[in-house]
């Protein structure tokens, strides 16, 4: 059951990159009509919506509802088939041409809400969740994702352009076109769960390090929540959703769109027609965005265990609500921002070299960097790098710093193959930042050109290395850097919790184990 929710999920996410990869070609209009009817086959289109979806205008931003739902018509047990089907994920996509990016945000499942049916039924208290399940039970197949989006609408006061409700039919083959996917996984995963102690957790044996992801380990890596948050799985989700679509590219798609095109219709209900314009229109707007930062947008909150009549809920105020809203809606910093940030932050040619101590300060140069949070590094991940280091077929560096908070984890080499089949070695050394989900690395590999980097949005010269950024407008998610024919770098925790400065900073500190 847990594979199905999460497939919901993904395939949202794989939708976008299959529909930015085709905006990038020339179709005649037989051929975007084919593949409108097998993206969007109109026995899965979402009917009754008029009120609920307003059409958008080409040029200009629109906002669409990714709902992954529980459909469990397949399931063998007789009890979940019959059960209503619930909403594993709600995520809202803006995509903004006018403004060269795309705006994430994910809605807490377990938020307090009030549901009113079409009818006037009212359901308070209620989890987000459950207005799909609620709609189902009302509305029929259709029902759950329009009761859904009209709960959303009315919470935030925002207008949908559309409602895309995926499943799981189809999420292999269309994971599997795509060659699977990579992923940066910051920390080891590891857990079995019990059937027998009635945990709600899938079981999953995924270590750290940069990976190609294929199947249930991706589904797996995407729902896990046995210790962390809901926000933290959210996080873990936009990323999963970045870094794939990332990895989407024109010669990706080329040889495969047909069997992907087919694979996806069937997973996925939506509002769209199947008409060649409506596709044409969609990947119009996608593509503008593609090459652009894919913004996280944080939900506000003021308690996520807020206890109501015996319930856990998330629970914000209409304060925190319309922050949330006005910052999706918002352009956001720009990348000139973040540009200026870090030239006003970051150690230049004149800071002092490495070492433990990291970079220093002359003059009016940049603060030291215990005044961002930033001290020697811990002997403990030292001694675990250096142990490493005699069996890993490039240098292995160590940060000379880390964040005041941090709990250094582990280092272990690895291995990977890129899609040609050729295997590269690498290595991660993983420092917790906080107790519930916050983890950020440090990495090295012989692959020098991997899809992380593929389209890192900024470069930046500071000292004698050429830096690449990895960002989403306004915060640097990864620094890398080569040296030595080799690739290094820095990746922030899922929740982005170390600042820009910070983030500069260590990778300056980054030297070769001496």
């Amino acid at each position: 059951m847990w594979l199905r929710a999460t497939a919901r999920f993904l395939l949202g996410g794989l939708l976008l990159a299959l529909l930015s990869g085709v905006a990038t070609w020339t179709f005649a209009q037989n051929t975007l009509t084919t593949l409108a009817s097998e993206i969007f086959p109109a026995k899965n289109r979402i009917v009754g919506a008029k009120g609920l979806i307003v059409p958008g205008y080409e040029g200009r931003p629109q906002t669409f509802l990714l709902i992954g739902s529980d459909k469990r018509v397949g399931a063998k047990n007789a009890e979940e088939r019959e059960s209503p089907p619930r909403s594993d994920t709600l995520l809202l996509v803006r995509l903004d041409p006018q403004q060269g990016q795309t705006s994430v945000l994910s809605i807490p499942r377990d938020l307090l809400v009030r549901i009113e049916t079409a009818s006037g039924q009212v359901y308070y208290p209620e989890k987000m969740n459950a207005a799909y399940s609620i709609g189902s039970e009302h509305g029929g197949k259709d029902g759950g994702a329009k009761l859904a989006a009209a709960t959303i609408e009315k919470l935030l006061k925002i207008k949908l352009n559309g409602i895309v409700d995926v499943t799981f039919k189809g999420f292999i083959d269309v994971v599997d076109s795509l060659g699977c996917v990579y992923i940066n996984v910051d920390h080891r995963y590891w857990h079995s769960s019990s059937l027998e102690a009635g945990e709600d957790y899938s079981s999953i044996h995924l270590a750290s390090g940069y990976q190609r992801l294929c199947y249930e380990n991706a589904l797996s890596y995407v729902r896990y929540r046995h210790l962390d948050s809901d926000f933290v799985r959210v996080a873990r989700q936009q990323d999963f959703i970045r870094q794939l679509r990332e990895q989407v590219s024109e010669s990706d798609l080329l040889s495969q769109i047909e069997r992907v095109s087919k694979a996806v219709g069937r997973a996925v209900i939506t509002t769209f027609s199947s008409s060649g314009e409506e596709l044409l229109r969609l990947t119009k707007l996608i593509v503008f965005s593609q090459r652009k930062p894919l913004r996280q947008v944080k939900f506000r909150f003021n308690s996520e265990n807020t206890v109501i009549e015996g319930g856990d809920y998330v629970t914000a105020s209409p304060q925190e609500i319309n922050e949330t809203v006005h910052e999706f809606l918002s352009p956001g910093r720009t990348r000139a921002s973040l540009e200026g940030a870090v030239r006003r932050r970051a150690p230049h040619a004149g800071a002092r070299r490495g070492g433990r101590g990291g970079p220093g300060r002359r003059g009016g140069g940049p603060p030291p960097p215990s005044a961002v949070g930033l001290y020697p590094v811990s002997e403990s991940i030292r001694d675990e790098a250096v142990k490493m280091a005699p069996q890993t077929p490039l240098p292995v560096v160590l940060p000379g710093l880390q964040t005041g908070s941090a709990v250094p984890q582990e280092a272990h080499r690895y291995k990977v193959r890129d899609r040609a089949g050729h295997l590269h070695h690498g290595f991660i050394e993983v420092f917790q930042q906080n107790p519930i989900g916050g983890y950020y690395d440090v990495e090295g590999m012989n692959w020098t050109d991997p899809p992380l980097i593929a389209n890192a949005t900024q470069t930046e010269d500071i000292g004698r290395r050429h830096y690449m950024l990895v960002d989403d407008g306004a915060h640097i998610h990864v620094i890398a850097w080569r040296e030595g024919g080799n690739l290094y770098w820095v990746n922030n925790t899922l929740l982005e919790e170390l600042s820009n400065s910070q983030m500069i900073y260590l990778a300056q500190s980054t030297r070769p184990l001496r």
